[in-house]
């Protein structure tokens, strides 16, 4: 009995890229490394089993795979940062020939479209670095200490990065002084824009950046970080 048979497959997505640039930036920025976000208005809840279609550009058949739900960004969740609701998936079932036909795929894209796929690489590559300075220990822990103990950031810029762009963030705690540097890509970004256009959904410009190869030593310093201890009234 085979890997397929022993899980209960509770419901079936279908993911269709538009462009290869779509599915270049997901495959190498999660799907290779085990895992795919899928954005829904409906997220399924955790531990949810889902059998996976991925339909590539210009592909008949499409790329299947089985994922376990692992995380849930809820529309609530997601819209008062500005982020895409959705889940996270990791995949549980997803086997060396597969891989291969992904990079089968990537490598023939490339040998007809040279050009993009240099650029493309070279522009993932790019590295930039930048400091977050938080006013105060209350905005920290109001706006910011439930994104970063979730493993990214939302910045508020003008001049959002684009999606893909590699940077490095040094975190700097407003009562301490002290430092923690990370890296992270830009995975959501909000323009001026698109920011006037939504009032409503009280967006503002920036982008989301999402914390890559963490080592232990930096989660145990980012930890730290947003320890706060309240002093308890004395009892009378």
């Amino acid at each position: 009995m085979g890997k397929r048979e022993l899980l209960r497959i509770q419901a079936e997505i279908e993911i269709h890229f538009r462009s290869f640039d779509q599915f270049y930036r997901e495959y190498t920025a999660n799907i290779s490394k085990g895992g795919l976000f899928i954005k829904s208005l409906a997220p399924m809840p955790p531990q949810t089993v889902i059998e996976i279609k991925l339909f590539l550009p210009e592909e008949e058949k499409p790329v299947t795979a089985l994922g376990e739900v692992v995380h849930v960004i809820s529309p609530e969740f997601a819209k008062d940062r500005g982020w895409d609701s959705g889940m996270g998936v990791h995949l549980i079932d997803f086997d060396q020939q597969t891989q291969k036909r992904l990079e089968k795929y990537i490598g023939r894209w490339a040998e007809e479209n040279p050009r993009v796929i240099m650029d493309r690489r070279q522009h993932r590559r790019s590295v930039i670095r930048m400091k977050v300075r938080f006013p105060d220990l209350t905005t920290l822990l109001e706006n910011y200490a439930k994104d970063i103990s979730h493993g990214g950031i939302f910045i508020p810029t003008n001049d959002p990065k684009p999606i893909g762009i590699v940077i490095t963030l040094t975190l700097i705690h407003p009562e301490t002084g002290e430092e923690v540097e990370l890296q992270g890509e830009v995975v959501r970004v909000v323009t001026e824009g698109e920011a006037r256009e939504k009032k409503d959904q009280r967006l503002i410009p920036g982008m989301g950046v999402k914390f890559i190869q963490v080592s232990q030593e930096q989660q145990s310093a980012l930890d730290k970080f947003l320890v706060v201890e309240y002093p308890l009234e004395p009892e009378k």
